[in-house]
């Protein structure tokens, strides 16, 4: 599972992408061993920067399309592709 950006209530929009293994908490359930956590993810490219109030779409196994937001009070209508098997904006 991924996510990006959102809405501090200190800090405004936000701009980074974290990541969790959903396999591994279901391992765990399992009553397996093993390490569950958040992961922030670098990207690469030109990316979407702080936003919060957007959406997203799975393009792809592998990408997933960012589409509207706020940036700041300003209303954004850019669209972003992510790969997630490169990190690539």
């Amino acid at each position: 599972m991924y996510i990006h950006g959102g809405r501090d209530l200190k800090e405004g929009p936000l701009a980074t992408i974290w990541r969790v293994n959903l396999t591994a908490i279901q391992q765990l359930q399992q009553n397996q061993q093993g390490k569950v956590g958040w992961e922030l993810i670098n990207t690469t490219g030109k990316d979407i920067g702080k936003i919060c109030h957007h959406n997203c779409s799975m393009v792809s196994n592998k990408e997933v399309m960012f589409f509207g937001g706020l940036k700041g009070d300003t209303s954004s209508q850019a669209v972003f592709l992510l790969n997630l098997a490169t990190n690539a904006w």
